[in-house]
């Protein structure tokens, strides 16, 4: 197993990740055994690991990101490691651009199987998690798998101890780390249900007539399976926009798609364009991709996408760009794909406020950035704010010429024209 040199020094673990690393340590990881790293956001859980299964010639660790430049981060720290074979990184489709199933994860591991994490955010993201790890540990001996979830005891609660009891037979506290703590869960229940996919609906103007958009959420997905307040103001501003004509519109992307309500609209009203939903979370990809098939939407020229900032979109612009060039063809593919040649003509966002609990303002500068890099000049991006929030002078700057479409008491709507 390859380990941290003196020339890629191990990460600092934060406390949170300490109390992980204690309780994992309180347990033991006995052999023969793999381990199962999740969204590890700092590295030192993967770098504890891997220094641990040093020792087993036969043990592996896999780690899976639901992030896509959380996944990016890994691989640059882990290369080699993941070079050597003794650190898997758990990722699907052509060049890992595809999220890996959290079952698949787990059932690539063989014999005992520990499990390190932090606690999610949402109950049902944990619940989604306990269950998909013992769905795919079930039948095979699963009183020797064990998860170790932790995080800080003031977001702590009961109710978290009960979710995991669901899927596992017995769940512990482990011993304090300053502010924060792991529970520990062990013995796969036979009996614990599948994962399920939430289901809901919303009901929308496209093009002037009212249509209910069938929506699906996987695990901890903003907003679950209901349309949020926010989107639904940025879609009665819209649609209002389109109802005057949609001619010019050949291209359109969702930036942070979440449950895809914004990305089914788009597919929706502009039946002609390529669109494109967009997200960093394994999740948020999922979910828009079974919203878009739940309403028939998932048809030629639409898409979802596993990345961060648009990232994959602007090196297939790219790529495309060239060949337009080296075909010299004004009208070929660079011209219609999403990021091509012509530029992107509509961008929507909705984008996240909050890191953890706190409003952060500054979430939405690379985003507002990604989106200027795409657009073609006289493009336009749509976003929904909190009304506490100040993001016109944000827009100009980054974008161009500003405009509000709408406003209540809780979110503004504004568009900026690319320059």
């Amino acid at each position: 197993m390859t380990t941290s040199t003196p020339h890629d020094p191990a990460p600092a673990p934060d406390q949170t990740d300490r109390a992980i690393i204690a309780a994992a340590e309180e347990e033991g990881i006995g052999c023969p055994c793999d381990v199962l790293v999740l969204d590890d956001a700092t590295g030192a859980l993967t770098a504890f690991a891997l220094a641990t299964m040093a020792e087993h010639e036969d043990g592996r660790v896999i780690t899976r990101a639901s992030s896509r430049a959380l996944t990016t981060a890994l691989a640059a720290r882990f290369a080699e490691a993941l070079a050597s074979g003794r650190l898997l990184l758990a990722t699907a489709g052509e060049e890992g651009a595809e999220p890996a199933a959290l079952a698949d994860a787990a059932a690539a591991g063989e014999g005992r199987l520990t499990v390190l994490a932090r606690l999610p955010k949402s109950l049902r993201a944990l619940e989604d998690t306990a269950l998909a790890l013992t769905g795919a540990r079930s039948g095979d001996g699963g009183r020797e798998h064990t998860l170790v979830a932790g995080g800080r005891v003031k977001h702590m609660t009961r109710s978290q101890n009960e979710v995991l009891a669901r899927a596992f037979t017995e769940v512990r506290g482990g011993r304090g780390v300053g502010k924060s703590r792991a529970l520990i869960a062990s013995g796969v229940r036979e009996d614990a249900p599948a994962p399920r996919v939430q289901e809901g609906s919303a009901e929308v103007a496209v093009l002037g007539e009212r249509r209910a958009l069938a929506l699906r959420a996987h695990g901890g997905v903003f907003g679950g399976a209901a349309a949020d307040a926010g989107s639904l103001l940025l879609l009665d501003a819209l649609d209002e926009h389109l109802r005057r004509g949609t001619e010019g519109i050949r291209s359109a992307i969702d930036l942070g798609s979440g449950n895809g309500l914004l990305t089914a609209y788009l597919a929706a009203a502009l039946p002609g364009a390529r669109v494109r939903g967009s997200d960093d979370d394994a999740d948020a990809v999922l979910s828009t991709r079974a919203t878009l098939a739940a309403n028939g939407l998932d048809r030629d020229g639409v898409d979802v996408v596993w990345e961060d900032a648009l990232e994959r979109t602007r090196e297939e612009a790219e790529a495309a760009a060239e060949l337009d060039d080296l075909l010299g063809d004004e009208d070929g593919p660079g011209a219609a794909a999403p990021g091509g040649v012509g530029g992107v003509d509509l961008v929507v966002l909705n984008p996240p406020f909050h890191d953890g609990t706190a409003v952060d303002a500054t979430l939405v500068q690379d985003l507002l950035d990604a989106a200027a890099r795409v657009l073609r000049p006289g493009g336009e991006l749509w976003l929904v704010h909190n009304s506490s929030l100040r993001y016109r002078a944000e827009l100009a700057r980054r974008i161009g010429a500003v405009r509000e479409r709408a406003r209540d008491r809780r979110f503004t709507v504004l568009s900026a024209r690319r320059r």
